[in-house]
C-alpha cells in the first residue's frame, strides 16, 4: 500500500506531527462525512439533494431558485433560515434523506483502525457533524462501530446557525465530557471543521481526501494535515509506544 507523508503543517509555524497534536488532546472529535464515511457513496449528494428538493416542494416548502447548488444539509439549513415556521418539516425530511444515504455509505479507509487504536489507548472519540445524529447513528450501527464512539453530536434541531463553522459542536462536546475545548482535537475534511475548531480554541487535523484540499485546510488554519486516516492509528500507537515506526 502506498502511504502518504505523515503530515503537513501551516507555513510559518513550528512543524508538528499528528502524534504530537493527538498527545496533547484528551478528547478526539471526529467529523462524519469524510473522515468517518463517504455518506453519499451509494447515491451522489446531487441525486439525494434533488430527491430531497422534490419531497420538500411536495410538502409545501418553497424552494430557492438556486436549490440545485446545495447539498442536503446545506439545503435544509438555508430553508430553515427562510421558513422558520416550517422548520420541523424541513428537518424531518432532511434527516430522513441523510439516514437513507447512510444505509449505503462506505467506510473511510483507516477510520476503523484509528477508532480501534483510540479505544485501546483509552482515548474517547466524539463525532461532531453537520449531518443529523440519526444518520450518523444508523451508519455506526450498520458497520458495528457504535461501541467505538463515546457520543454523537449531530446537527442541532432547526438551528442552522449552530452548525460548523460555529464552534458550538466543539464547545458542546467539551462541556459534556468535562474538558476544556483547548484539550480537544477535531479531525475534519472541510474548512468549516477547521474554522470551528479554531474558533473554539481547539487543535485540528485536516483530512485531505481530494486533490487541492491541503491548501484549503491549511489556509483555514489546520494545525496539521494528513492524507490517510491510517496515519492517525499509527500516531496514536506511537504516543503509547514511541518505538513503533522508529
Amino acid at each position: 500500500m502506498v502511504r502518504h507523508p505523515l503530515g503537513h503543517h501551516r507555513p510559518g509555524l513550528p512543524a508538528m506531527t499528528p502524534a504530537q497534536v493527538l498527545a496533547s488532546a484528551s478528547l478526539i472529535l471526529l467529523d462524519f462525512d469524510g473522515p468517518t464515511a463517504h455518506l453519499f457513496a451509494g447515491a451522489s449528494a446531487r441525486t439525494v439533494a434533488d430527491r430531497l428538493a422534490a419531497q420538500l416542494a411536495a410538502a409545501g416548502v418553497p424552494l430557492p431558485d438556486d436549490a440545485d447548488q446545495y447539498g442536503p444539509p446545506e439545503l435544509g439549513a438555508e430553508l430553515i433560515r427562510q421558513h422558520r415556521d416550517q422548520a420541523d418539516t424541513i428537518e424531518a425530511l432532511v434527516s430522513a434523506a441523510e439516514t437513507e444515504a447512510a444505509r449505503t455509505a462506505e467506510p473511510t479507509p483507516g477510520c476503523r483502525d484509528m477508532l480501534d487504536a483510540a479505544q485501546r489507548t483509552g482515548r474517547p472519540v466524539v463525532i461532531v457533524s453537520n449531518n443529523s445524529a440519526a444518520a450518523v447513528c444508523a451508519y455506526l450501527d450498520k458497520h458495528h462501530l457504535t461501541d467505538y464512539i463515546a457520543e454523537v453530536i449531530g446537527r442541532p434541531h432547526a438551528a442552522p446557525e449552530l452548525m460548523k463553522p460555529n464552534p458550538w459542536p466543539v464547545h458542546e462536546a467539551a462541556r459534556r465530557h468535562h474538558v476544556p475545548a483547548a484539550d480537544c482535537v477535531l479531525i475534519g475534511d472541510s474548512a468549516t471543521d477547521i474554522e470551528a475548531a479554531q474558533a473554539a480554541g481547539a487543535a485540528s487535523i485536516g483530512y485531505v481526501n481530494k486533490p487541492g484540499k491541503a491548501e484549503c485546510l491549511n489556509n483555514a488554519g489546520a494545525t496539521v494535515t494528513i492524507a490517510d486516516m491510517h496515519d492517525l492509528a499509527d500516531a496514536i500507537h506511537r504516543i503509547h509506544d514511541p518505538s513503533r515506526g522508529a
